[in-house]
């Protein structure tokens, strides 16, 4: 994991520019990426962009250009959809709370795929496509059984995500005389980094929905397989390449005779175009631990506190394992953020001995679950500019925001 001479020229102007934490997103980098995972696609893989990892309006804009379908699980991200150009027929609707109101408001949109996750959302969408002369496509999410661990997507933990296969008995045709039930969506694990897994886990899908559509007798012409490829967080981890992703999925696809498989990816598209800088506001020895204290922590990036992994961080002032210097000695630190909080803690790293206030941190796998995942508004703290890059040219997209801006 390093940050390029190219990328440290423009870190470098940023952080001379702001007084503040700042996200900086490389779309050029992103843009090659969603070229070479399209160059893997064969026909019957479909690929969405999951917008819960990144909603902002540059990004979209570069995964529609690049022929992705978005998937939206609120109105809000529906109306950020919309605005950036995408089509009915190219959104896809999940998530586990959808109104009466959302889903007749999915269907004036046009959107011709929603997931449903309960009975309710059946009747109450086969309800609204009927007042609405509609027949929308329609995927059951069910939640399996597993025999390992939990997730941050459920695992084997009782989520709000879908429901048992046996729940989806009592489902009858009058539930859904104008719906078009065309597959299924079991999505329940997060952040893999072994395609073997992977595999594991979606032959397991594909078997039991395969049983779940006979019991039913309802078509499996489409599985959608959710998200679930990880980007690595640590040196020990490896990359996994999406050509042996679509490998293992062409099997899966092949075995079970399944016309289409889907795929919603966030982290694992834009995870590694992100980076967050934040300057180091103080640094202290406390009970035998060095201790540095930033302007920004979980209130511009929560993911640390949520799941206890840290992303990976470099100073400024050196990086690429500290190449620039002859001679860098390194000391662990602790780095917390500026909350009232000991929640507020970025993790533990192995960071230049000298290291001292005004010094800037990069904080990089940081495209994905950053700033709309954290806790902005907790002490009244500014809000972290956005910078883009692309065609090699930065653009401040939004400015540092003080809390004067929101406060009533």
């Amino acid at each position: 994991m390093t940050i390029t001479k190219r990328l440290k020229k423009h870190f470098n102007e940023m952080a001379d520019f702001f007084d503040s934490s700042f996200y900086f997103y490389d779309l050029d980098e992103l843009d090659r990426r969603l070229k070479e995972i399209q160059s893997h696609r064969y026909p019957g893989l479909k690929l969405w962009y999951a917008t819960k990892a990144n909603p902002l309006s540059s990004i979209i804009k570069i995964i529609k250009a690049n022929n992705f379908g978005i998937d939206v699980a609120s109105q809000g991200e529906l109306e950020q959809a919309l605005l950036q150009g995408y089509e009915g027929k190219n959104i896809l609707s999940t998530g586990p709370s959808k109104s009466r109101k959302y889903l007749k408001s999915l269907l004036k949109h046009n959107i011709q795929t929603v997931v449903c996750e309960s009975l309710n959302q059946v009747r109450w969408l086969n309800q609204a496509a009927q007042e609405l002369n509609k027949t929308p496509d329609v995927l059951l999410r069910v939640q399996l059984d597993w025999d390992e661990g939990s997730s941050v997507l459920g695992g084997n933990e009782i989520t709000p995500f879908g429901i048992d296969p046996q729940e989806w008995f009592s489902l009858t045709k009058e539930d859904y005389s104008h719906l078009n039930i065309c597959g299924f969506h079991v999505f329940q694990w997060g952040n893999i980094l072994e395609v073997e897994r992977l595999d594991q886990i979606w032959q397991k899908i594909a078997a039991e929905m395969q049983e779940l559509a006979n019991k039913l007798n309802v078509p499996c012409d489409i599985l959608d397989l959710g998200g679930g490829l990880g980007i690595p967080y640590t040196k020990e981890e490896k990359a996994i390449q999406f050509k042996d992703v679509a490998k293992v999925l062409k099997s899966v696809q092949d075995k079970f005779q399944i016309k289409e498989i889907w795929m919603e990816l966030g982290r694992y598209l834009v995870g590694e175009c992100g980076y967050y800088l934040t300057q180091i506001i103080d640094s202290k020895d406390v009970r035998g631990k060095r201790v540095l204290v930033t302007d920004g922590g979980i209130n511009h990036i929560a993911r640390p506190a949520l799941t206890n992994q840290p992303f990976p961080v470099h100073s400024l002032k050196f990086h690429n394992d500290y190449e620039d210097a002859k001679e860098v000695s390194i000391s662990e630190f602790t780095v917390h953020g500026p909350l009232c909080t000991a929640l507020d803690k970025l993790g533990s790293f192995q960071l230049p001995s000298d290291i001292e206030a005004g010094d800037w941190l990069v904080f990089y796998q940081a495209g994905a679950y950053g700033m709309t995942e954290a806790m902005p508004y907790f002490l009244c703290h500014n809000l972290p500019a956005e910078v883009i890059l692309k065609n090699e040219r930065t653009q401040i997209i939004r400015p540092i925001e003080t809390s004067a801006k929101w406060l009533l």
